[in-house]
């Protein structure tokens, strides 16, 4: 056993030894009702460390299938049309031209939307409200889609989307990096969840703005 092996396992040991438990805040149960309260705990994908624990990678070896199964069919590089045809309700005549430009892009960028209380699967068994106006936009460059970009508008009746872009981002953060990369944010008023192709290259890091289409 290499000497900074044997130093390390001694810091974790020692570190084990004189932790003292951390105090825990009970969640509190919303006002007026009876139930338990719940809190969600976001679990980060289990790494693999090397023998000199050194180095890590994601334990599990997600592929592009493991991304499909999540999407219902939907995978990185499909075409609009072939996107719009696995859409529950998909646009008669659907095609590129057809397809309004993303300014927040260099390049030519494309991308059409659904509301979301239509868009079934990918919908990911939301339980908290949306908002009546929240929808899922596709974004295709001329090699395909690279992402989609969740906005969840609140209104009258859902004056709070955090919950449902947190469920939303919850589902798709287990991907490994190599699939898809998911980042979850705010833009004036709206949540937004984007999961891009992590092989999208100078389209990764720009974000929608609210207002900028």
């Amino acid at each position: 056993m290499g000497p900074r092996r044997t130093a390390l396992l001694l810091m974790l040991a020692t570190g084990q030894a004189c932790a003292q438990p951390a105090a825990v805040v009970p969640p509190v149960a919303p006002a007026g009702s009876d139930a338990p309260a719940v809190m969600r705990i976001l679990v980060p994908p289990p790494l693999q460390w090397d023998n000199a624990m050194l180095t890590s990678r994601p334990a599990l070896q997600q592929t592009a299938s493991d991304f499909a199964n999540l999407t219902g069919g939907l995978a990185f590089g499909m075409s609009a049309p072939s996107v719009n045809a696995l859409l529950p309700n998909p646009y008669p005549g659907l095609g590129w031209n057809g397809l309004s430009l993303a300014n927040e892009y260099p390049g030519e960028v494309r991308y059409f939307g659904i509301p979301i209380s239509a868009a079934g699967t990918l919908r990911m068994g939301l339980t908290a409200c949306a908002g009546g106006g929240s929808y899922i936009v596709f974004l295709f460059s001329d090699r395909g889609l690279f992402r989609l970009s969740y906005r969840l508008i609140a209104d009258k009746s859902c004056p709070d989307t955090n919950p449902a872009a947190r469920e939303i981002f919850e589902r798709y953060v287990p991907i490994g990096q190599t699939v898809a990369l998911s980042v979850r944010y705010r833009s004036g008023k709206t949540e937004v969840v984007d999961v891009t192709d992590s092989a999208a290259g100078y389209l990764i890091p720009p974000r929608w703005r609210q207002g900028i289409n």
